[in-house]
């Protein structure tokens, strides 16, 4: 890897990419150039896109099949830009992969547009675990990241999918994924963003086939004049299919849409939602929109949301027993967000959380 300095370090550590951390593959990329890129570990490949594009002629069939060409203004400048970045991760069948792939962007140059392209295809019976930081460095202003990534995830197979935002007040952010989950295979996707952006849009689409589970988890924090839109869309394409989404918000001034939908089309599909918000100052708002297609009366389709302030009871607790105020608060926010995520590994948990703790000292207006 190259020369890294301590600030770009204390950066990256934000969104847990540390090149210390034991893994069992990497990329780092900063604007256009690709730092590192390399793989420890048997039946696991990583490389820059081009350099699999060039190796791989069959590659380039599945580029925008989940995710098309014209689907926005934003896809269309990764589509046309004149600069490949992005990179290809294949875990070949059968194999199980604990430790896992760390992934990350970083915009280096001040008011940089970023444009990425992913695949990750994970073949029939395998397991991969993906953690994909994405920030901006100390001293830059504003800019622009524009991510495509598409996941293949063929019959039996599971992947994990964390990734992990820290921007800055004056970056925008517009990622754009889409998953392809096959017969009875997994994927549970969690976002985590705990600071500034000016603004941040996303939708996610997984399709789900017989016997399939997809699972969105999101964990946002956000501060004032910090826009986030924010949501995943699941089509229950298959027999059986399942799928949840749950977030949790916190509001500190900032402007939150979380949306979510569900689409059943096939019996015995089960689909849930829940929104939960904690709103700490009216400079900023959290709206919630649970939406939910059945197309089979064969069906189980639910959706809960919340959106309040702090317990006052919780905080009268907290004082009594000898915490000042403000302390007591910061504590709330923190256990609010403190996502249990039933299929994530315990070591990955405690990763999510060790990122929520380390914005612990939050402020409440």
């Amino acid at each position: 890897m190259k020369y890294l300095d301590d600030t770009t370090k204390a950066m990256l550590k934000k969104v847990a990419f540390d090149e210390k951390q034991e893994h069992s593959a990497s990329f780092l990329a900063t604007d256009w150039d690709v730092l590192d890129t390399h793989s420890a570990e048997d039946g696991l490949e990583i490389l820059p896109i081009g350099t699999a594009l060039d190796k791989y002629e069959w590659l380039r069939e599945l580029f925008f099949t989940l995710i098309e060409k014209d689907k926005d203004t934003y896809v269309k400048e990764v589509a046309s830009s004149d600069v490949l970045l992005g990179y290809f991760i294949r875990i070949k069948a059968g194999v199980k992969i604990s430790l896992p792939v760390y992934t990350c962007y970083m915009i280096n140059s001040d008011k940089f547009t970023q444009c990425t392209h992913n695949i990750i295809i994970a073949e029939e019976n395998s397991e991969l675990h993906l953690i994909s930081g994405c920030t901006a460095n100390a001293h830059i202003v504003s800019g622009r990241h524009l991510g495509v990534t598409e996941y293949f995830i063929e019959e039996g197979a599971t992947v994990t999918s964390t990734m992990i935002h820290s921007w800055g007040k004056e970056v925008e952010v517009y990622p754009r994924s889409a998953a392809h989950v096959g017969k009875n295979a997994k994927f549970i996707s969690n976002y985590v963003a705990m600071g500034s952006v000016k603004k941040l849009q996303m939708d996610p689409l997984a399709v789900i086939e017989e016997g399939g589970l997809g699972e969105f988890y999101s964990v946002i924090y956000a501060t004032e004049n910090s826009q986030f839109d924010i949501g995943s869309t699941v089509i229950l394409n298959g027999d059986g299919a399942s799928s949840e989404i749950i977030s949790r918000v916190v509001s500190n001034g900032g402007e939150v849409t979380t949306r979510g939908k569900i689409v059943g089309k096939h019996p015995n599909g089960r689909g849930a939602m829940a929104c939960n918000g904690l709103l700490l100052s009216k400079k900023g708002y959290i709206h919630a929109i649970p939406e939910l297609l059945g197309q089979d009366p064969r069906l189980e389709l639910s959706h809960e949301a919340s959106v309040g302030m702090i317990s006052k009871d919780e905080l009268a607790y907290l004082m009594a027993s000898g915490i000042e105020e403000e302390k007591a608060k910061s504590l709330i926010i923190e256990g609010f967000l403190d996502l249990k995520i039933p299929s994530l590994p315990d070591y990955l948990q405690r990763q999510i959380n060790a990122i929520v703790k380390e914005t612990k000292d939050f402020e409440t207006m």
